[in-house]
């Protein structure tokens, strides 16, 4: 009688052992998954590649396309005439002429985390400054910076329409 019970615990001890050493192997499993940064494309140039547009009252204001080759972001905007309130609370008033000009490139682009830099000379050749921070939902906002003081402009709105397409090998 004492030989089986003995033999009981000592199956119980076993299983116990087993069970505590299966946890554990899932919790450090559970502990490195939830660890592994599953924002990565946001930590290199690669997050803000595709293209990207604002749309006010129905009518696209800016396309924005953005590429990237060996973490050397390059691309071009276009944008359609719009005015901002840049005297008030810097928001979009009215689009002022619906017709996109042509792609200008991106001069300048610089990237830091989750923001990207750049400037372009605008058709009225003025050096215009703008960053664009990404979301987390996959959308971003488009800030104009530098403007002189008193000036401001609200960040507009901008969506990825599309991804960049895998390179084929």
């Amino acid at each position: 009688m004492i030989m089986n019970t003995a033999r009981a615990i000592h199956r119980h001890v076993r299983a116990f052992s087993l069970l505590l050493a299966i946890g554990s192997v899932f919790s450090a499993v559970a502990l490195a998954v939830s660890a592994y940064p599953w924002q990565a494309p946001h930590s290199s140039a690669q997050g803000f590649s595709g293209t990207w547009k604002a749309v006010f009252q129905e009518k696209t204001i800016i396309v924005l396309r953005l590429q990237s080759e060996d973490e050397h972001p390059s691309g071009t905007i276009q944008l359609a005439g719009f005015q901002l309130d840049l005297e008030g609370d810097g928001s979009i008033m009215t689009v002022t002429d619906g017709q996109l000009d042509k792609p200008i490139n991106l001069k300048n682009i610089k990237r830091d985390g989750s923001t990207l830099s750049f400037d372009f000379v605008d058709s009225d050749g003025d050096t215009d400054k703008f960053q664009m921070e990404l979301s987390d939902n996959g959308s971003a906002k488009l800030q104009w910076v530098g403007l002189p003081t008193g000036l401001k402009a609200q960040p507009i709105a901008i969506a990825r329409e599309s991804a960049p397409s895998p390179k084929a090998n």
